[in-house]
């Protein structure tokens, strides 16, 4: 069991919050710079286009790439949530091994708390 207190688990928490939201960041960011670079390569290419079936293979070959760019930032991005869901889900198993429900459900054979009166009658 962990002796951790219910504040260090929520800053954890945010930690793999703040950490998952930076990388996301940081992989949008890459993948615009990757698309802008691409786009700016494909525009100086397509002006070197002999004739209209060489302009749409082009054009097709650069709606390929551009379909793989986006599909591997996607993954990327999955991957991330995929680790930041674990690491939470492992927080949270370990935060609720620990937890005290007593505090919260008082189950105790406390006298004070019991009806008044004969059981089967109506307390007034």
């Amino acid at each position: 069991m962990s002796n951790t207190t219910p504040m260090e688990d929520l800053k954890k928490a945010q930690n793999i919050l703040m950490e998952a939201i930076d990388k996301s960041a940081r992989t949008h960011l890459d993948a615009v710079e990757k698309l802008l670079e691409f786009n700016k390569q494909r525009f100086s290419n397509l002006s070197e286009a002999s004739d209209p079936g060489d302009y749409v293979a082009r054009q097709s070959a650069a709606f390929k790439d551009y379909a793989e760019q986006c599909t591997a930032h996607v993954e990327a991005l999955t991957a991330i949530g995929n680790e930041s869901r674990d690491q939470l889900t492992e927080l949270s198993q370990e935060f609720a091994k620990t937890l005290d429900f007593s505090s919260f459900f008082p189950f105790g054979a406390d006298a004070s708390r019991k009806p008044k009166g004969k059981p089967g009658t109506k307390n007034s």
